[in-house]
């Protein structure tokens, strides 16, 4: 017998994307356990893009919207979309525009420092959160420099800040 379940549709989605994050953390610690850490950044980072890219064209496709054309419309399109996936109360992240072709990507609090701290991977994993906006970029044909990897800056101590440029 079925029963509707008395959650609130905010509560729905938060319990769906956490247990998607859940499932993808998991993910990753089999690869590294089974490959490698090294196969693990490696295959995480060239699997993130790709979804970066699917999130971007669906919230576009759901929005009806026109693709971002400049930095400003970008970082707008972004922060709408990081209130469906990815919204404050999972990452703290702050989006500067710099001028008129790059940004600064400012993360305080991070679900994913937390859980590869806690699985105590964070001094080996590369970061794949630049490789999702790398993913967006291309998706808005807005393409970008491809990011440098680079292991959790959060958990070696140091500010997560980073500049993404636009291709020229």
């Amino acid at each position: 017998m079925s029963q509707e379940l008395p959650l609130t549709p905010e509560a729905r989605e938060d319990l769906i994307r956490r247990t998607w994050y859940s499932h993808d953390a998991k993910w990753y610690a089999a690869v590294a356990m089974e490959f490698g850490i090294e196969a693990a950044n490696r295959l995480n980072r060239a699997a993130v893009k790709p979804v970066g890219a699917i999130e971007a064209y669906r919230l576009a496709t759901a929005l009806g919207s026109a693709r971002p054309a400049t930095v400003a419309d970008f970082i707008s399109f972004m922060q709408a979309g990081r209130n469906v996936y990815v919204p404050d109360s999972l990452i703290d992240m702050k989006l500067q525009q710099i001028d008129d072709s790059s940004y600064e990507v400012s993360v305080g609090n991070c679900y994913v420092e937390a859980n590869i701290t806690k699985a105590g991977m964070a001094n080996a994993y590369e970061c794949a959160v630049l490789d999702r906006i790398e993913g967006w970029h291309e998706a808005m044909g807005l393409p970008i420099e491809t990011p440098e990897p680079v292991t959790c800056l959060k958990a070696r101590g140091l500010p997560c800040q980073r500049v993404v440029r636009l291709k020229k």
